[in-house]
């Protein structure tokens, strides 16, 4: 059975180390004690109980023999304490119930049906059947099926109250793998007041912290774009006064790339919880198509394949083509000098639609693919220009896939033979 995984790096326990298996395993080995516990007890003190009853009955049978009963009183007597005589003897033979076996079969099976031999004053013999050890023997299996149906039914009754009890683990289970996954949204039901509940409290107060934190962020970065755009049009305007020159030119570039980064920051706003999209009904294959074809003239070049001639999404055309468009800048920009063409997928399987970007560059440090689609982050640390960016074009195209309802993940093509490149892969939902 292999491990499920909730977190990179910590995988889920399987079947075997689950509480709630434990604790069942638990639950059965106590009750399986307990009935090891009963059959040893009767094996120790009842069955030696029965043997002494069995050497009270004969010396029993031997007395009472001694006094010669007749029919009439055996008779009496097997009523009033339940065993059964026969007589072979000068006075004839009879027996108190029919079908009883005689002297001879007693002395060849003396053990049969509990029966005990004593001689009679006038030279005959009484023979007394008693099934005591029968009639234990059946109480016993009587009491082991029923202490069985007992523990079934305590297991089954375990397993109901353990499955409930253990609901709110469950329930802390999915959200954290919700949480894992970047969903914000998530709220755990606190369905009881005991130490699960308040760690299901803790859960949910953790997430809206984390929730306010990043509103907090995302609204500090609103806020300075906002207020950095009136001085940055000051400078715009002072700029333009001022004669031509390399120095001039230079604060110019530098003013344009704050700019841009700060219209990145204001998109990415306005993209959040799905507005600023505008979806409608559309063919996502000419869209792709027309995308990666402006890309041929750049080295490696872009290979587009399309596993179906049409695909129809309600989509935004134009935040589309940026989020492909970011990805295969990405792609390029990563290329090496021997690296094969990126290669732009799209497929259809059931409601499921997928975007694949696949490039052969080197690939990206295992330790940056959880953060790679975080605001103003960057593979190189050095935030060379060289590199170019600010760490907000996987943030843009992330926010505007969610916007339409799916999600875009990332990963380091392991399979090929280099072993080079990583894979962006968009999935999309068709309309019902």
């Amino acid at each position: 059975m292999t491990e499920r995984t909730l977190l990179p790096g910590k995988p889920v326990p399987v079947l075997h180390r689950s509480i709630f298996v434990k604790l069942v395993i638990v639950m059965l080995a106590t009750a399986a004690g307990l009935t090891i516990t009963v059959i040893v007890l009767f094996e120790l003190f009842v069955k030696p109980g029965m043997a002494t009853s069995r050497s009270l009955f004969a010396e029993y049978t031997r007395v009472l023999a001694s006094t010669s009963p007749d029919l009439a009183t055996a008779k009496r007597l097997a009523e009033s304490f339940g065993f059964e005589m026969r007589y072979e003897g000068p006075a004839g033979d009879w027996e108190t119930a029919p079908g009883l076996p005689s002297v001879q079969e007693v002395r060849e099976h003396p053990w049969w049906h509990d029966s005990q031999l004593a001689p009679a004053p006038d030279g005959g013999a009484y023979v007394f059947f008693w099934d005591l050890g029968r009639r234990t023997m059946e109480a016993h299996d009587r009491m082991l099926w029923l202490l069985l149906a007992l523990m079934i039914g305590i297991v089954l009754l375990a397993y109901v109250v353990l499955r409930r009890s253990l609901r709110p683990v469950r329930s802390l289970h999915e959200g954290v793998v919700r949480l894992s996954e970047g969903h914000l949204d998530v709220v755990v039901p606190s369905r009881t007041s005991d130490e699960l509940g308040a760690l299901t409290d803790a859960f949910n107060q953790m997430v809206r912290r984390i929730q306010e934190m990043l509103r907090a962020r995302d609204q500090l970065l609103l806020d300075v774009s906002h207020e950095l755009r009136s001085p940055l049009t000051r400078m715009k305007v002072a700029l333009a006064l001022l004669p031509e020159g390399d120095k001039s030119r230079q604060i110019a570039a530098d003013v344009a790339e704050m700019e841009a980064m700060i219209t990145e920051l204001l998109e990415l706003e306005r993209l959040r919880d799905g507005r600023g999209v505008r979806t409608e009904r559309q063919d996502l294959v000419p869209i792709l198509r027309e995308v990666a074809e402006s890309f041929q003239g750049r080295p490696p070049g872009v290979r587009f394949i399309a596993s179906q001639p049409e695909i129809f999404l309600d989509v935004d055309r134009d935040p589309m083509r940026t989020v492909l468009r970011n990805l295969l800048e990405n792609a390029i920009k990563y290329s090496l000098p021997d690296s094969a063409p990126v290669e732009v997928a799209a497929g259809q399987e059931g409601e499921t639609v997928t975007v694949r970007v696949t490039d052969d560059g080197p690939g990206i440090p295992e330790a940056d693919l959880a953060s790679l689609f975080e605001p103003f982050f960057r593979v190189d640390r050095s935030r060379s220009k060289k590199t170019g960016g600010y760490g907000l074009g996987l943030s843009i195209c992330k926010r505007i896939v969610e916007s339409h309802g799916g999600g875009i993940t990332v990963e380091n093509n392991v399979e090929n033979s280099a072993g080079r490149g990583a894979t962006f892969r968009i999935t999309l939902r068709k309309p019902a």
